[in-house]
């Protein structure tokens, strides 16, 4: 058997992982997956500026999936994107030479009782948790089509990827169908979004299952729409979440529960009895969130309720330690004693430090200063809806739209969840991505809506005059 031991060559990710064919094979690939995709445009799409968006927030896509894996190659030396990749390489490789290893493969588990798989996969680094594991299964997945290309399987990431965010844009293109360009701008423009959910990454597969389990249960609890395929797509990519990053849905679940009860309480007409029923919508709302997170984060011992600061702590400190050792880009909210009052405490620092920081003078080397300026650019964003905009207006605005209040609140949400517990901007950067662009849109919404409303008000100042001297 030719892979009951693997070479410390095979297993180093300190070499370069690119071979000189992928170089030319890669255009290749590109060119026949964007002719397909133009043949399904043209058929499907007939408005000229909608396949501008898709074309162009396409093109960023991959973009911005070969640009993080170069770096990561030739840079950083491989990284968690070269393992991953190389990894995966190794469980497709076997899958090739002993193809009725394929279903053994795709559902070994770490601890399951294969010793024969077990022992072939010595050595190798992240086979061994659940969550790095469905990574390298995914990977291995891409890489029978792709000739083990690295390049070719960061391609096929970005593609599937944007592909699913699309879905999700789509239906918020029915929600606000005159403001499309400001929901690709945070979709689709957004610079740590377009790098960091592109690649071989954890944070590419998580942000697009988001995407499409948001659509589909939008699609139920909303819409109205009940399709058994919708179940079973929600089941799928919340599997996927809850095996790599469980905490995604520990802050979803409570703000789309949060939403939906909104939804149905503005659906009451008689404002008396709407006011009646707000509190119950409410309490309905934490009860039913309080159930979900509860659920959820009994499905892994470290997220439930008597461990889940303990965890945050752990993790906390554990990346601060190696940032400090390794000299890397660390921030510092100050000093909590692991209870809930001092996370409380920390809201604001931790939400700035996710949303609004690295600050310019905090860069230590361009990629961090393209995410200095990034966060920059939103924190005048933010403050230019905060001077320009009434607050009060503001307000009335989100009251009325629950979709809003959703991309509000999960954005914030999740940008304290990081912030509290990462420490460390290069991590963060990557991490915030899941809840990043949702406070994008709301910021870009929240302007643009209140901007078309006072022009409309304006209109109507302009014409009573003229009717009345007429």
């Amino acid at each position: 058997m030719g892979y009951q031991k693997i070479s410390a060559y095979e297993l180093s990710i300190s070499k370069n992982l690119i071979a000189s064919y992928e170089y030319f094979l890669l255009p290749v690939y590109i060119f026949l997956f964007l002719v397909a995709t133009r043949i399904i445009v043209e058929l499907f799409y007939k408005d000229q500026t909608i396949r501008k968006y898709i074309y162009t927030g396409l093109s960023l896509k991959i973009i911005g999936g070969i640009f993080v894996t170069l770096v990561f190659n030739f840079f950083y030396k491989g990284g968690d994107i070269g393992t991953y990749y190389n990894e995966g390489r190794i469980l497709a490789n076997l899958i090739l030479e002993k193809p009725a290893y394929i279903f053994r493969i795709f559902f070994y588990s770490p601890s399951g009782n294969d010793t024969e798989l077990k022992n072939l996969f010595l050595g190798m680094h992240y086979i061994n948790a659940t969550d790095t594991l469905i990574i390298l299964k995914i990977t291995a997945f891409i890489n029978l089509f792709t000739f083990n290309s690295y390049l070719i399987t960061t391609f096929f990431f970005s593609y599937i990827s944007f592909w699913c965010i699309w879905k999700f844009v789509t239906l918020l293109f029915e929600i606000y169908p005159n403001h499309k360009k400001y929901v690709v701008w945070a979709f689709f423009f957004t610079p740590s979004l377009i790098v960091w959910g592109s690649g071989i990454l954890k944070d590419t597969i998580c942000f697009s299952s988001l995407c499409i389990i948001h659509y589909y249960l939008y699609r139920i609890f909303i819409k109205k729409n009940f399709h058994f395929m919708y179940l079973f797509y929600i089941l799928f990519t919340g599997y996927i979440i809850l095996t790599i990053k469980l905490y995604i849905l520990l802050a979803y679940a409570p703000c789309f529960s949060f939403m939906v009860t909104q939804n149905y309480k503005a659906g009451i007409q008689n404002n008396l009895l709407r006011a009646m029923v707000a509190p119950f919508v409410i309490v309905l709302a934490l009860v039913v969130s309080y159930v979900l997170v509860t659920q959820l984060g009994a499905q892994k011992e470290r997220f439930s309720n008597e461990k889940i600061l303990q965890t945050a702590k752990i993790q906390r400190e554990y990346i601060h330690a190696i940032s400090l050792n390794s000299s890397g880009s660390t921030y510092d909210l100050g000093e909590m004693d692991g209870s809930i009052l001092s996370y409380i405490t920390k809201i604001p620092t931790a939400i700035n430090a996710s949303l609004f920081r690295p600050y310019l003078w905090e860069a230590r080397n361009p990629i961090m200063l393209l995410s200095a300026l990034e966060s920059s650019l939103l924190l005048y964003l933010t403050l230019r809806l905060l001077y320009k905009r009434k607050f009060k207006n503001t307000l009335a605005l989100l009251a009325t739209d629950s979709n809003l209040q959703f991309f509000l609140i999960f954005g914030l949400m999740f940008s304290f969840f990081v912030g509290v517990t990462t420490y460390n901007f290069g991590s963060l950067v990557r991490y915030k991505i899941q809840g990043y662009p949702f406070y994008i849109a709301a910021i870009l919404l929240l302007y643009y809506l209140q901007e078309e409303e006072n022009k409309k008000f304006k209109r109507k100042k302009m014409y009573i005059p003229a009717a009345v001297t007429e």
